[in-house]
Protein backbone atom coordinates (compact mmCIF):
# COMPACT_ATOMS: atom_id res chain seq x y z
CA UNK A 1 0.00 0.00 0.00
CA UNK A 2 1.26 3.24 -1.04
CA UNK A 3 -0.24 6.84 -1.07
CA UNK A 4 -0.91 8.50 -4.32
CA UNK A 5 -0.98 12.50 -4.88
CA UNK A 6 -4.67 12.53 -4.21
CA UNK A 7 -4.14 10.76 -0.73
CA UNK A 8 -5.49 7.45 -1.40
CA UNK A 9 -3.98 4.50 -1.03
CA UNK A 10 -3.41 1.50 -3.98
CA UNK A 11 -2.69 -2.20 -3.11
CA UNK A 12 -0.99 -4.18 -5.56
CA UNK A 13 -2.24 -8.06 -4.68
CA UNK A 14 1.10 -9.24 -5.64
CA UNK A 15 3.60 -6.99 -3.83
CA UNK A 16 2.19 -7.17 -0.84
CA UNK A 17 4.78 -6.51 2.39
CA UNK A 18 4.85 -8.95 5.23
CA UNK A 19 2.84 -8.63 8.13
CA UNK A 20 5.49 -7.97 10.58
CA UNK A 21 6.47 -4.85 8.49
CA UNK A 22 5.28 -1.92 9.80
CA UNK A 23 3.88 1.20 7.64
CA UNK A 24 6.95 3.36 8.93
CA UNK A 25 9.13 0.75 7.03
CA UNK A 26 7.91 2.68 3.87
CA UNK A 27 9.17 5.79 4.43
CA UNK A 28 12.53 5.31 2.78
CA UNK A 29 10.50 4.28 -0.18
CA UNK A 30 8.12 7.06 -0.19
CA UNK A 31 11.27 10.07 0.04
CA UNK A 32 12.29 7.98 -3.32
CA UNK A 33 9.36 8.63 -4.79
CA UNK A 34 9.09 12.27 -4.08
CA UNK A 35 12.79 13.03 -4.59
CA UNK A 36 11.86 11.49 -8.14
CA UNK A 37 8.73 13.80 -8.38
CA UNK A 38 6.79 11.08 -10.38
CA UNK A 39 3.44 12.36 -11.33
CA UNK A 40 1.92 10.52 -14.58
CA UNK A 41 3.02 7.60 -16.58
CA UNK A 42 1.53 7.74 -20.55
CA UNK A 43 0.98 4.67 -22.61
CA UNK A 44 1.62 5.30 -26.40
CA UNK A 45 -0.30 2.46 -28.55
CA UNK A 46 -1.28 2.57 -32.33
CA UNK A 47 -5.51 3.34 -31.39
CA UNK A 48 -5.08 5.96 -28.89
CA UNK A 49 -2.93 7.19 -25.78
CA UNK A 50 -3.98 5.77 -22.61
CA UNK A 51 -2.96 8.24 -19.75
CA UNK A 52 -2.35 6.29 -15.91
CA UNK A 53 -1.01 7.15 -13.14
CA UNK A 54 1.66 5.46 -11.60
CA UNK A 55 3.58 4.71 -8.62
CA UNK A 56 7.71 4.43 -8.10
CA UNK A 57 8.59 1.04 -6.45
CA UNK A 58 11.85 -0.76 -5.01
CA UNK A 59 12.68 -4.31 -5.25
CA UNK A 60 11.49 -5.41 -1.28
CA UNK A 61 13.97 -8.00 0.77
CA UNK A 62 12.96 -8.90 3.49
CA UNK A 63 16.27 -10.31 5.76
CA UNK A 64 14.98 -13.03 8.52
CA UNK A 65 16.72 -14.21 11.54
CA UNK A 66 19.27 -17.48 10.89
CA UNK A 67 18.66 -18.72 14.81
CA UNK A 68 16.62 -18.19 17.96
CA UNK A 69 18.47 -15.42 19.83
CA UNK A 70 17.79 -12.22 20.64
CA UNK A 71 19.07 -8.66 19.21
CA UNK A 72 22.56 -7.51 20.80
CA UNK A 73 23.02 -4.54 18.76
CA UNK A 74 22.15 -2.82 15.18
CA UNK A 75 24.87 -1.92 12.94
CA UNK A 76 23.10 0.09 9.91
CA UNK A 77 20.40 2.25 11.06
CA UNK A 78 16.68 2.66 8.87
CA UNK A 79 17.30 4.83 5.53
CA UNK A 80 21.25 4.36 5.68
CA UNK A 81 22.14 3.03 2.67
CA UNK A 82 24.27 -0.85 2.50
CA UNK A 83 26.42 -2.45 0.32
CA UNK A 84 26.78 -6.54 -0.18
CA UNK A 85 27.80 -8.27 3.42
CA UNK A 86 27.72 -5.25 5.10
CA UNK A 87 26.68 -5.29 8.98
CA UNK A 88 22.84 -4.50 9.74
CA UNK A 89 22.76 -6.53 13.06
CA UNK A 90 24.20 -8.60 15.78
CA UNK A 91 22.21 -11.18 17.40
CA UNK A 92 23.27 -13.48 20.28
CA UNK A 93 22.29 -16.95 22.09
CA UNK A 94 23.46 -17.11 25.71
CA UNK A 95 23.18 -20.64 25.82
CA UNK A 96 24.88 -20.87 22.76
CA UNK A 97 27.63 -18.65 24.63
CA UNK A 98 27.68 -20.62 27.07
CA UNK A 99 27.88 -24.02 25.34
CA UNK A 100 30.90 -22.55 23.16
CA UNK A 101 32.67 -22.24 26.37
CA UNK A 102 32.25 -25.02 27.56
CA UNK A 103 33.28 -26.79 24.58
CA UNK A 104 36.32 -24.59 24.61
CA UNK A 105 37.41 -25.69 27.82
CA UNK A 106 37.53 -29.27 27.09
CA UNK A 107 39.13 -28.72 24.10
CA UNK A 108 41.83 -27.20 26.36
CA UNK A 109 41.44 -29.93 28.71
CA UNK A 110 41.63 -33.13 26.03
CA UNK A 111 44.60 -31.46 24.09
CA UNK A 112 46.56 -31.27 27.66
CA UNK A 113 45.93 -34.82 28.10
CA UNK A 114 46.52 -35.43 24.44
CA UNK A 115 50.22 -34.05 25.26
CA UNK A 116 50.62 -36.01 28.44
CA UNK A 117 49.37 -39.49 26.45
CA UNK A 118 52.37 -38.36 24.18
CA UNK A 119 55.00 -37.72 26.36
CA UNK A 120 54.56 -40.77 28.52
CA UNK A 121 54.45 -43.03 25.08
CA UNK A 122 57.88 -41.12 23.55
CA UNK A 123 59.56 -42.27 26.74
CA UNK A 124 58.40 -45.71 26.61
CA UNK A 125 59.32 -45.68 22.79
CA UNK A 126 63.08 -44.33 23.45
CA UNK A 127 63.54 -46.89 26.29
CA UNK A 128 62.02 -49.85 23.87
CA UNK A 129 63.83 -49.16 21.46
CA UNK A 130 67.52 -48.69 22.84
CA UNK A 131 66.51 -52.09 24.49
CA UNK A 132 65.87 -53.52 20.75
CA UNK A 133 68.44 -52.09 19.23
CA UNK A 134 70.46 -53.88 21.36
CA UNK A 135 69.23 -57.24 20.89
CA UNK A 136 70.08 -56.37 17.32
CA UNK A 137 72.87 -55.68 17.48
CA UNK A 138 73.73 -58.70 19.49
CA UNK A 139 72.17 -60.65 16.96
CA UNK A 140 73.70 -59.21 13.92
CA UNK A 141 77.11 -60.11 15.37
CA UNK A 142 76.17 -63.58 16.21
CA UNK A 143 74.82 -63.93 12.68
CA UNK A 144 78.54 -62.71 11.47
CA UNK A 145 80.60 -65.36 13.45
CA UNK A 146 78.72 -68.01 12.40
CA UNK A 147 78.43 -66.97 8.96
CA UNK A 148 82.40 -67.12 9.38
CA UNK A 149 82.71 -70.38 11.23
CA UNK A 150 80.41 -71.73 8.14
CA UNK A 151 82.69 -70.37 5.44
CA UNK A 152 85.78 -71.83 7.77
CA UNK A 153 83.95 -75.27 7.91
CA UNK A 154 83.01 -75.13 4.26
CA UNK A 155 87.02 -74.78 3.21
CA UNK A 156 87.78 -77.44 5.74
CA UNK A 157 85.20 -79.45 3.78
CA UNK A 158 86.91 -79.20 0.32
CA UNK A 159 90.17 -79.36 1.67
CA UNK A 160 89.60 -82.81 3.46
CA UNK A 161 87.39 -83.92 0.25
CA UNK A 162 90.68 -83.02 -1.76
CA UNK A 163 93.02 -84.91 0.41
CA UNK A 164 90.85 -87.70 0.41
CA UNK A 165 91.20 -88.18 -3.56
CA UNK A 166 94.93 -87.75 -3.18
CA UNK A 167 95.13 -90.49 -0.87
CA UNK A 168 92.70 -92.60 -3.60
CA UNK A 169 94.98 -91.66 -6.44
CA UNK A 170 97.84 -93.73 -4.15
CA UNK A 171 99.49 -90.25 -4.11
CA UNK A 172 101.09 -89.71 -0.54
CA UNK A 173 101.77 -86.26 1.17
CA UNK A 174 104.68 -85.48 3.31
CA UNK A 175 102.72 -84.22 6.31
CA UNK A 176 103.62 -84.97 9.90
CA UNK A 177 101.41 -87.51 11.56
CA UNK A 178 99.88 -84.54 13.59
CA UNK A 179 98.36 -82.39 11.36
CA UNK A 180 95.58 -85.14 10.87
CA UNK A 181 94.20 -83.26 14.26
CA UNK A 182 94.94 -80.26 13.32
CA UNK A 183 93.15 -79.22 10.18
CA UNK A 184 94.95 -75.85 9.81
CA UNK A 185 98.01 -77.52 9.66
CA UNK A 186 97.53 -79.75 6.79
CA UNK A 187 99.49 -77.02 4.30
CA UNK A 188 101.60 -76.16 6.34
CA UNK A 189 102.60 -78.98 7.99
CA UNK A 190 105.10 -80.06 5.03
CA UNK A 191 107.87 -82.44 7.06
CA UNK A 192 110.47 -85.03 6.44
CA UNK A 193 108.79 -87.12 9.06
CA UNK A 194 107.73 -90.38 7.92
CA UNK A 195 104.54 -89.90 5.87
CA UNK A 196 101.31 -91.21 6.78
CA UNK A 197 100.10 -95.01 5.13
CA UNK A 198 97.88 -94.14 2.27
CA UNK A 199 94.48 -95.98 3.68
CA UNK A 200 94.96 -94.29 7.27
CA UNK A 201 95.02 -90.82 5.30
CA UNK A 202 92.27 -91.93 3.71
CA UNK A 203 89.96 -92.69 6.68
CA UNK A 204 90.66 -89.67 8.73
CA UNK A 205 89.97 -87.43 5.57
CA UNK A 206 86.43 -89.06 4.88
CA UNK A 207 85.75 -88.24 8.55
CA UNK A 208 87.14 -85.32 8.75
CA UNK A 209 85.33 -84.39 5.72
CA UNK A 210 82.06 -85.46 7.12
CA UNK A 211 82.58 -83.68 10.35
CA UNK A 212 83.15 -80.57 8.30
CA UNK A 213 80.57 -80.45 6.39
CA UNK A 214 78.19 -81.30 9.46
CA UNK A 215 79.65 -77.92 10.73
CA UNK A 216 79.11 -75.99 8.00
CA UNK A 217 75.39 -76.76 7.21
CA UNK A 218 74.64 -76.45 11.02
CA UNK A 219 76.90 -72.81 11.04
CA UNK A 220 74.77 -71.46 7.68
CA UNK A 221 71.14 -72.83 9.19
CA UNK A 222 72.01 -71.34 12.51
CA UNK A 223 72.77 -68.16 10.57
CA UNK A 224 69.68 -68.54 8.65
CA UNK A 225 68.05 -68.41 11.88
CA UNK A 226 69.76 -65.15 13.09
CA UNK A 227 68.88 -63.64 9.58
CA UNK A 228 65.18 -64.56 10.19
CA UNK A 229 65.19 -63.05 13.49
CA UNK A 230 67.08 -59.72 12.66
CA UNK A 231 64.29 -59.24 10.13
CA UNK A 232 61.61 -60.04 12.64
CA UNK A 233 63.37 -57.59 15.39
CA UNK A 234 63.35 -54.55 12.32
CA UNK A 235 59.98 -55.58 11.63
CA UNK A 236 59.09 -55.01 15.25
CA UNK A 237 61.24 -52.07 15.58
CA UNK A 238 59.31 -50.29 12.28
CA UNK A 239 55.95 -51.24 14.38
CA UNK A 240 57.12 -50.56 18.06
CA UNK A 241 56.10 -46.49 18.13
CA UNK A 242 52.86 -47.40 16.85
CA UNK A 243 52.18 -49.87 19.02
CA UNK A 244 53.36 -48.23 22.47
CA UNK A 245 51.60 -45.13 21.43
CA UNK A 246 48.13 -47.46 20.92
CA UNK A 247 48.53 -49.20 24.31
CA UNK A 248 49.27 -45.55 25.84
CA UNK A 249 45.83 -44.17 24.70
CA UNK A 250 47.27 -41.64 22.12
CA UNK A 251 44.54 -42.93 19.39
CA UNK A 252 41.74 -42.76 21.48
CA UNK A 253 42.57 -39.07 22.92
CA UNK A 254 43.47 -37.87 19.27
CA UNK A 255 39.88 -39.08 18.09
CA UNK A 256 38.25 -37.33 21.22
CA UNK A 257 40.08 -34.18 20.76
CA UNK A 258 39.18 -33.76 17.14
CA UNK A 259 35.37 -34.65 17.66
CA UNK A 260 35.13 -32.07 20.23
CA UNK A 261 37.17 -29.94 18.08
CA UNK A 262 34.92 -30.28 15.01
CA UNK A 263 31.42 -29.44 17.33
CA UNK A 264 33.45 -26.73 18.68
CA UNK A 265 33.84 -25.70 15.24
CA UNK A 266 30.29 -26.16 13.97
CA UNK A 267 29.34 -23.82 17.36
CA UNK A 268 31.11 -20.99 16.07
CA UNK A 269 29.74 -20.93 12.72
CA UNK A 270 26.07 -21.26 13.84
CA UNK A 271 27.40 -17.71 16.13
CA UNK A 272 28.76 -16.63 13.20
CA UNK A 273 25.77 -17.25 11.47
CA UNK A 274 23.91 -14.89 13.78
CA UNK A 275 26.15 -11.76 12.65
CA UNK A 276 23.35 -10.34 10.00
CA UNK A 277 24.78 -8.97 6.69
CA UNK A 278 23.44 -7.35 4.07
CA UNK A 279 22.60 -9.72 1.06
CA UNK A 280 23.01 -6.75 -1.87
CA UNK A 281 23.05 -3.10 -2.33
CA UNK A 282 19.73 -1.51 -0.71
CA UNK A 283 18.24 0.84 1.53
CA UNK A 284 17.84 0.13 4.70
CA UNK A 285 14.03 0.38 6.51
CA UNK A 286 12.47 0.03 10.34
CA UNK A 287 13.58 -2.94 11.96
CA UNK A 288 11.04 -5.38 13.68
CA UNK A 289 12.83 -6.20 16.65
CA UNK A 290 15.29 -3.58 18.25
CA UNK A 291 18.24 -4.22 20.98
CA UNK A 292 17.60 -6.91 23.70
CA UNK A 293 14.48 -8.23 22.03
CA UNK A 294 13.78 -12.00 21.49
CA UNK A 295 13.79 -13.09 18.06
CA UNK A 296 12.72 -16.74 16.59
CA UNK A 297 14.09 -18.69 14.14
CA UNK A 298 12.74 -17.78 10.25
CA UNK A 299 11.49 -14.19 12.11
CA UNK A 300 11.46 -10.89 10.14
CA UNK A 301 14.01 -8.41 11.56
CA UNK A 302 14.74 -5.30 8.63
CA UNK A 303 13.37 -4.95 5.01
CA UNK A 304 16.35 -3.29 2.26
CA UNK A 305 15.07 -1.69 -0.56
CA UNK A 306 17.31 -1.92 -3.97
CA UNK A 307 16.52 1.66 -4.89
CA UNK A 308 19.50 0.80 -7.94
CA UNK A 309 16.76 -0.85 -9.43
CA UNK A 310 13.51 1.03 -9.31
CA UNK A 311 10.45 -0.05 -11.28
CA UNK A 312 7.55 2.42 -12.00
CA UNK A 313 3.87 0.18 -11.47
CA UNK A 314 0.82 1.36 -13.62
CA UNK A 315 -2.72 -0.37 -13.00
CA UNK A 316 -4.37 -0.36 -15.62
CA UNK A 317 -8.37 -1.53 -16.38
CA UNK A 318 -8.91 -4.94 -17.92
CA UNK A 319 -10.73 -3.66 -20.01
CA UNK A 320 -7.75 -1.71 -21.27
CA UNK A 321 -5.17 -4.28 -20.95
CA UNK A 322 -5.73 -5.45 -24.21
CA UNK A 323 -4.42 -2.48 -26.28
CA UNK A 324 -1.03 -2.55 -24.55
CA UNK A 325 1.59 -4.58 -26.48
CA UNK A 326 5.04 -5.23 -25.94
CA UNK A 327 7.74 -2.91 -27.60
CA UNK A 328 5.51 -0.10 -27.20
CA UNK A 329 6.83 3.21 -26.26
CA UNK A 330 6.30 4.70 -22.97
CA UNK A 331 6.15 8.40 -22.08
CA UNK A 332 6.93 9.08 -18.50
CA UNK A 333 6.10 12.43 -16.86
CA UNK A 334 7.78 13.71 -13.64
CA UNK A 335 6.82 16.96 -12.51
CA UNK A 336 6.79 18.23 -16.25
CA UNK A 337 10.05 16.50 -17.36
CA UNK A 338 9.06 13.83 -19.58
CA UNK A 339 10.97 10.62 -20.48
CA UNK A 340 10.54 8.13 -23.37
CA UNK A 341 11.24 4.51 -23.48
Amino acid sequence: VFPDATGSTVEHPNRALPSAISYLRLLPLAGIALSASLGVVLWLGHAGELSHPGFLRAEQSVVYAPRAGRVERVSAKPGDSVKPNQLLLVLADDSLDREIAARSREVASLEAALEQCRARADVQITLELKSLDEVLHRTRLESAELLRQHYSATFQHITWRNFAKEANAGRMLAIAPSAMSEPDRVFGALSSDPVVTPESVRAQAVIRQEEARNSSEVKKASADICDQHIQELKKLRENLPEKIRKAAGVGVAEAKLAQTTDQLRSLKEQRSAMTVTASGHGLVGSYVKQPADPVAAGEALVMLLDRDRPFVEVEIPSQQVKRIKVGQTVRLEFAGEERTG
